[in-house]
């Protein structure tokens, strides 16, 4: 009977009161001009208002761009924040009377002088209708009618529900400064994330991403994305700090979904730094399956810039270690039944990417990556593609003594088939040096249709020089095999380069 009190209060000490949260997939209405188009969503937001009242929600977030579709020219569609808005007015409204907090995407406009600037800027309404928090994107892409938000603006609010929320946006996931710098505040346990995500194969699919993030941070992350799957956009979803049982909605055809869970208001993050000593492998996965045919991923990877090692899937374990100069991770993989045609490698690379090549300098990152990829054939052109793979994998684990300081992180990146993550897998990250923490990932039940498994890093540390005595030798990403890997990566994000972005506007 002690025990089960003892359990009790321990359970409680870190949780405290529920909340019942809702993320909508949003595929925006439009209409003759930029007025209507905002009021046309405006309306369809109400509804979907009044479905979290009816539902008891306490917080809904909307996309990235949902009220004024994606648009490259924000002059016609901006719009002053204040009290006198009518917009404003009716989100403030439709907060109020439906007693929720509401976090909604918009473009402002603020003129000082003679000067008009343009913000991709989100809001957050609480139950009274009162904006809480305005917070204005910081790393743009292909955005260049906009500015960045200040780095030094207020990134985090507190709910009467017993949450305390960071908020980011997009392309902003993926740069310290805020996805990062938020977590310092060690009162933030929730995310909220509108976006209007492009997924790109092999490591920056949408969910993979979302969940990635939720894993490694053991933050609940709230996800809203645009949901236009023919241009690559869309996948939404509402994950637990615990990693347990995500609510997760892509679909293959340009749609809107509202997504609902009811979450833990925990009073601490989930502690990713204790590795399980011992896992379960090979029982049945419980693997989710989505209607993604005609979900349109890019597929921008260079394999040429990474190091790779084939794998002979005819052997029932394979256990090698794959580096990139000194970032150098393990592998052990036990396989079950396989597809004699299938192809996997291993990848590993330590080095720049450009994440838009019309504005490389402004766009450049420091990443680390170690993954299983699959391949259409043994050619390195063909990897990280998304074939139908039944390779049957009892288990698959990723680890390693990583380099770290205090701007490194990691996250796991996974994707199936299905374009979903990898949800029955452990991550730890023991943060237990100055200059390396050792990660480790693994699965925890057997896996088919895998399509990448492994490591995704992120660093403001320099790349160490092969030969310090050769200013020359592409650590700088001049050239060779650690050189700019724009090529394999530049589509991460929310948007592509300005010809690809044009032709997925929503006229």
């Amino acid at each position: 009977m002690w025990l089960r009190v003892l359990i009790t209060i321990s359970l409680f000490s870190s949780y405290g009161l529920s909340y019942k949260a809702a993320v909508v997939e949003y595929y925006p209405q439009t209409a003759d001009t930029p007025q209507e188009t905002i009021r046309k969503n405006i309306d369809e937001y109400r509804q979907y208002a009044d479905r979290a009242k009816d539902q008891s929600v306490n917080i809904v977030v909307f996309p990235e761009y949902g009220l004024t579709t994606l648009v490259q020219d924000p002059e016609e569609y901006a719009l002053e924040i204040n009290n006198s808005t009518q917009v404003i007015i009716d989100l403030s409204n439709m907060a109020k009377e439906r007693q929720l907090y509401l976090v909604v995407n918009l473009l402002e406009k603020e003129t000082t002088g003679t000067e008009t600037m343009y913000y991709n800027t989100n809001l957050v309404f609480d139950k009274s209708g009162t904006i809480i928090l305005k917070y204005r994107k910081i790393n743009l892409y292909d955005e260049r009618r906009l500015t960045p938000g200040a780095k030094d603006q207020i990134l985090t609010f507190k709910t009467d529900f017993g949450a305390t929320f960071g908020i980011f946006t997009c392309f902003d996931i993926l740069y310290n400064h805020p996805s990062r710098t938020v977590l310092q505040n060690s009162e933030v346990t929730d995310i909220v994330f509108p976006t209007a995500w492009i997924s790109t194969m092999p490591f920056h699919t949408s969910l993979s991403v979302q969940h990635g993030y939720a894993a490694s941070t053991g933050v609940n992350l709230l996800a809203a994305n645009y949901g236009k799957p023919q241009d690559g956009r869309g996948g939404s979803g509402i994950y637990a700090a615990d990693g347990k049982n995500p609510e997760m909605y892509v679909a293959d055809s340009a749609s809107t979904k509202f997504v609902v869970r009811e979450l833990a208001s925990i009073k601490t993050r989930h502690d990713v730094t204790m590795c399980l000593t011992r896992t379960p492998f090979g029982l049945p996965s419980n693997i989710s399956k989505s209607n993604v045919s005609d979900y349109v991923t890019q597929r921008l990877f260079d394999a040429s810039n990474y190091q790779t090692q084939s794998i002979d899937l005819s052997q029932n374990y394979t256990e090698t270690m794959i580096c990139d100069r000194d970032f150098c991770c393990t592998f052990e993989i036990l396989v079950n039944s396989t597809n004699s045609s299938e192809i996997y490698k291993l990848v590993a690379f330590d080095g720049i990417v450009s994440y838009d090549r019309t504005n490389p300098e402004a766009t450049q990152a420091h990443i680390r990556v170690c993954s299983l990829v699959a391949c259409e054939d043994e050619t390195l052109d063909s990897c990280g593609a998304r074939i139908n793979g039944t390779t049957k994998f009892t288990k698959i684990t990723v680890k390693g003594n990583l380099p770290a300081d205090n701007t490194s992180f990691y996250s796991p990146v996974t994707v199936n088939s299905y374009l979903l993550p990898v949800r029955d897998a452990a991550f730890c990250d023991t943060k237990n040096g100055t200059n390396s923490t050792f990660v480790e990932l693994t699965t925890v039940r057997a896996q088919e249709n895998v399509l990448v498994f492994g490591l995704f890093g992120r660093t403001d540390a320099p790349i160490p020089k092969e030969n310090p005595d050769d200013p020359n030798d592409g650590s700088d990403g001049s050239d060779g095999s650690d050189g700019s890997a724009g090529s394999n990566i530049h589509a991460t994000l929310c948007f592509l380069v300005f010809s690809l972005a044009m032709k997925f506007i929503v006229s």
